[in-house]
Order: structure tokens, then C-alpha cells, then sequence
């Protein structure tokens, strides 16, 4: 009697598991064949998504949105940048934050910079990365204090709480330096969203990359993306929301004085091609409409985004150019403070094998 594989038995999305396996020749032929199932799959999310559209916009608050003059609001921008170079001596994590204040679009004054001393090489490849991304909002938030004050509105470039399902302690063993910095920007966002709520400052956070299923989780529909509902309900110049956000928010009470003024919700609005997601927090609510014009009219049209929010973006983002540069700095200063005789300084200066120098 012939026995089953086990294998055979397992279901991914209603088929088996059952890997298809050809010859390398057949490498291109398996790609078309690959692409014609991901087209289908997606044909089918699509046309659903499609279908539902007209319902779901008589549900939903759709908001016009107009233009507003902005010259005469101060509009604060922070972002963070983060980047590294994986070593044989271990991860080395590099972050720094920019901040700068706009009179509508126009910059006033200059930038303001913040970084931290690299703590350590971390040996641990995957925590020095998302180190290096948690301590970028560390110093953004950081960088947002020092601005709330001077600002009608500020602006983070990001989502304004941190995404706990992969910065949170949970799930492994971290060094006390990242556990550190996890509970310090927490407090720091805390600190942040009460002094602006005290000063009658809006913290919006602006994201462009949205990938969060927010909408759906608010009309009880399957996982679909919000930017695949909120590219197919908008049109431009629309926008749709507020609805809350479903996150581990719970984590930034203890850093809260009146916790329920600071639910995150969210808003979308389309500007060009693709919709992006405005993070407000509960006691901004009221002025939502307001706020969206206000940040719509100082989008830039090719790319859909806040034009502020676009330059402290280019100023902070920390290239592989960059990394590279001081990655070359630091072996010239490395040289002379190594004692060791008889090691091939070589290798051990060295990038891992996939590095880009």
C-alpha cells in the first residue's frame, strides 16, 4: 500500500502545500506561470474591493476637501533617518532626526539636527536594525519638542504610535539598551502629544506607505488593505475618516495624563495617485475636516504629499553613499586604535559578504 505524504495534507489558502519543482531550464516558465497566479489572486481582491465600493461610500463619512490658504501657519516637519553597516565586528546602527519650521511652504530659519553615539556593535544583526530604526523615533519625537511650541501644526513623518507587533519587547530576548530606548520614546511620544494638546498643537502623523487594514477592521470586512479601499473609494481631492486605529496604543498610558485624549484615529487622503494616511489623535478630532484641507492645500501634486513633510524627509534620509562615507571614516580611525598584533586587520574590518561599500 502506497503511503500519503503527510505534507500533501497541508491547505495554504484553500490548496496544497504541495511545492512545484522543474528542471532550471523551466526557470523562466515557472516565473510567467507565478505571475499568472499572483495577477489572478489579485484580480479577485480587485473586483471585490470594486464591487463593494458604491456601499461602502454611502456608509462612510467622504469628505471634499478644499483648498485653504497656509501662508500664515507654521507648519513643524520632523523625520528620522536610519542605516548601518553590517561588519564582522557586528552591526553598527547610525540614526539621526531633522526638524524644520515652514510658513505655509516657505522654510523659516534653519533645520535642526539630533543624533545619538552608536551605543555599541550589535552581534545581532536583526535587533541593530530595528535599534537603529526605534532610535530614529526616538529622536524625532525628540526633535518634535523642541518645535511644538513655535508650530500652529506638526507633522511627523511616520505613524504617530509605534508599531508594538515589531518594535515591542514580546517575542524575544532584547539587550537592555534596546529595552531602554523602547520605554524612552514611548515617554517621549508621551510628553510630546501632552504638551501639544496643552498648547492647542495638532501631532499628525503623515504615512506614506500605508499598510494597515484600519478601514476594514472598522466595517467588519476581510483583512483588505487600506490603500487598495481607499484608492478605489476616493477620488481627488476626497477624503474618508476618521475611523480608530486598532493598535496596542494601551502601551503609552502609563506616559499618558489623561489617556482617552490621545486615541490614535485615522484619515486618508487622496492627492495625486495614491492615497496616504493622516494619524491624529483624539483631541484634534474636532478640527479633522479643517486640518485635512489645511494639509491637502500644501501637498505637492506629483507626489501627493505635504511639501514640509517632503523636505525634512530628503534632508534626513541616511543613504547606502552616506553609510559608505562613514563607514571609510571610521576604518581610518579604527587603524590606529587596534593594538592587536598578528591579525589579519583585514577581515576583521571587513563588510559581511552582501555588504555594498
Amino acid at each position: 500500500m502506497k503511503r500519503r505524504d503527510p505534507a500533501g495534507e497541508v491547505s495554504l489558502a484553500g490548496r496544497e502545500l504541495e511545492p512545484v519543482i522543474k528542471t532550471y531550464d523551466k526557470y523562466y516558465e515557472l516565473l510567467k506561470e507565478l505571475a499568472a497566479e499572483m495577477a489572478e489572486n489579485l484580480s479577485k481582491l480587485i473586483n471585490r474591493v470594486g464591487s463593494l465600493s458604491p456601499d461602502l461610500r454611502k456608509i462612510l463619512t467622504i469628505t471634499r476637501l478644499r483648498k485653504v490658504p497656509t501662508q500664515d501657519l507654521r507648519i513643524s516637519a520632523v523625520d528620522a533617518g536610519s542605516n548601518g553597516k553590517d561588519l564582522m565586528l557586528g552591526y553598527q546602527p547610525v540614526s539621526i532626526a531633522v526638524g524644520a519650521t515652514f510658513l505655509g511652504v516657505n522654510k523659516l530659519g534653519r533645520p535642526i539636527i539630533a543624533t545619538v553615539k552608536p551605543p555599541k556593535a550589535y552581534f545581532d544583526d536583526e535587533e541593530g536594525r530595528k535599534f537603529s530604526s526605534l532610535l530614529g523615533y526616538y529622536l524625532m519625537y525628540r526633535v518634535a519638542l523642541r518645535l511644538v511650541e513655535h508650530s500652529d501644526i506638526l507633522l511627523l513623518d511616520g505613524p504617530l504610535y509605534l508599531p508594538r507587533n515589531y518594535y515591542g519587547p514580546g517575542g524575544r530576548n532584547h539587550s537592555p539598551a534596546y529595552l531602554e530606548v523602547y520605554d524612552r520614546a514611548l515617554q517621549t511620544l508621551g510628553s510630546l502629544l501632552r504638551l501639544a494638546r496643552v498648547s492647542g498643537v495638532p501631532v499628525v502623523g503623515i504615512v506614506k506607505r500605508v499598510r494597515s487594514t484600519y478601514l476594514a477592521a472598522w466595517l467588519g470586512l476581510d483583512r483588505y488593505p487600506d490603500s487598495l479601499l481607499s484608492t478605489t473609494l476616493l477620488g481627488e481631492g476626497e477624503a474618508v475618516g476618521p475611523v480608530p486605529i486598532v493598535s496596542r496604543w494601551e502601551d503609552m498610558v502609563p506616559w499618558l495624563d489623561r489617556p482617552s485624549m490621545y486615541r490614535p484615529w485615522a484619515l486618508y487622503i487622496r492627492r495625486g495617485a495614491k492615497p496616504f494616511r493622516l494619524d491624529i489623535p483624539e483631541y484634534a478630532l474636532e478640527g479633522s475636516d479643517k486640518l485635512a484641507s489645511v494639509i491637502y492645500s500644501l501637498s505637492e501634486p506629483s507626489t501627493g504629499l505635504p511639501i514640509p513633510v517632503i523636505a525634512v524627509d530628503r534632508l534626513s534620509k541616511l543613504t547606502d553613499k552616506q553609510a559608505s562615507l562613514m563607514y571609510r571614516l571610521m576604518l581610518g580611525d579604527l587603524s590606529s586604535k587596534i593594538g592587536i598584533e598578528g591579525v589579519d586587520r583585514t577581515a576583521i574590518f571587513s563588510l559581511q559578504r552582501g555588504e555594498v561599500d
